[in-house]
């Protein structure tokens, strides 16, 4: 079993010799040492097995208000610079008890969440149970980690995500050659991390004397190192701060004008940053947008009806050229989330919208292909004739469950028609 006492007395003789600020501070390095991975491990588990009130882990991020626009300010960043979309597998490196899983799962990910602790995994699941995700999501699935290998196939995962979890690993090269293992080419993993000086907060060393967990320092330039000769290619970081900054309207108008507010707001930050630090490593350039988000998408649209006045329970008959403008492939019929489609609305001719949803069309026969940008389509399409009078019919592109392409700004063709 592992001996807190016993650490805290190996601790001690392993830092006799060395300056320290103090002869009580606890070096990362040294517990590693001592703890080894195993003895690591299983400090987690005991960690997470003493919890008698779950309380705090089943309502985290809300747990402490104070914390949560920290965590979720966190988040957020992490979220838009993976790029996540519904329909990608993400692996939750670190998950503990699974609240930022169970975010990922109701946005429509396929999420593994890996823990080394199996007790953290069950909040994880005790957390599902008591908060179920609304919608037609993919199941999660829980895998505890020894540490050494994820136990999942290469390319498995679209996306890794680490929030606050890597300081805690001791053998880095290990563990990140693991992530570029089982992360499919193009894909990313992002990290929310505390700073350099980490290991010597006094809420790191009471975590590490008291409950043997590691509390390690990020250093970014050896992280970069490791990773890049175990298969990433390419290493950003975010500049951002949480917190409120608050002025007065003159302050607010100088701060525009790149004034003293200006300089103050950037200072802030640095501070900010130099202690919690989000970055993301690239195996290979990134896949570009899909329709599974509204970035990116945009379409011409030309429309020609071969008659714009129609015969009462007789289709509309218009030959359609589409080409795809925008920098988003478009995701065929197949695809669960995000397929593209062109639809038309029907107004009545003063202009007060009748159907939003007046009508689908594929793009392509059957269940269809990608799209690409650049890649002009030409379609022949029926739309059914509504009851006499006069009419706008106005043609759109729509990814489904997303948007209509014209609510971003994509042009749209409206065309007047008479139902005789």
């Amino acid at each position: 079993m592992f001996r807190l006492t016993s650490l805290n007395k190996g601790l001690r003789k392993s830092l006799s010799g060395h300056k320290t600020e103090s002869p009580n501070i606890i070096d990362p390095k040294s517990l590693i040492k001592i703890s080894g991975l195993d003895g690591l491990n299983r400090a987690a588990e005991e960690y997470y097995q003493k919890i008698d009130d779950k309380e705090y882990y089943l309502t985290k991020p809300f747990a402490i208000a104070s914390e949560t626009h920290q965590i979720l300010s966190s988040f957020t960043q992490v979220l838009q610079g993976l790029a996540i979309v519904p329909g990608m597998t993400v692996l939750d490196f670190g998950a503990g008890s699974c609240w930022a899983s169970r975010f990922l799962t109701q946005l429509g990910c396929k999420v593994i969440a890996l823990d080394v602790s199996p007790s953290a995994l069950k909040i994880g699941q005790e957390l599902y149970e008591k908060q179920p995700i609304i919608g037609d999501r993919p199941e999660p699935k829980f895998i505890q980690f020894d540490g050494r290998k994820i136990e999942l196939p290469s390319g498995e995962v679209d996306r890794i995500i680490c929030l606050d979890a890597l300081h805690h690993v001791p053998n880095l090269k290990i563990v990140l050659k693991e992530m570029a293992r089982v992360l499919r080419q193009g894909g990313i993993a992002a990290f929310s991390e505390p700073g350099p000086n980490h290991s010597r907060s006094p809420k790191s060393q009471c975590e590490m004397r008291m409950h043997g967990i590691l509390e390690n320092d990020i250093n970014i330039s050896e992280i970069w190192h490791i990773a890049r000769r175990v298969g990433f290619t390419d290493l950003k970081l975010s500049i951002f701060n949480p917190n409120v900054f608050l002025l007065s309207v003159e302050d607010f108008q100088e701060y525009l004008k790149r004034g003293q507010p200006y300089a103050r707001y950037a200072e802030e930050t640095r501070n900010y940053i130099e202690q919690h630090m989000i970055f993301f490593l690239y195996k290979g350039n990134p896949t570009g947008p899909d329709s599974r988000q509204h970035k990116g998408l945009s379409a011409q649209l030309e429309v020609e009806l071969k008659s714009t006045r129609i015969e009462h329970e007789r289709n509309i008959l218009a030959r359609v050229k589409i080409i795809n403008t925008g920098e988003a492939i478009w995701l065929p019929t197949s695809s669960p989330k995000g397929p593209v489609h062109l639809g038309t609305h029907l107004f009545a001719a003063e202009g007060k919208l009748i159907n939003l949803d007046y009508s689908r069309h594929k793009l392509t026969a059957g269940e269809g292909r990608p799209i690409f940008p650049g890649e002009l389509l030409f379609l022949d399409i029926a739309v059914p004739a509504p009851d006499c009078g006069r009419y706008i019919l106005e043609f759109d592109l729509v990814s489904e469950g997303v948007c209509w392409f014209g609510q971003f700004g994509s042009e749209t063709v409206r065309i007047p028609i008479e139902v005789v």
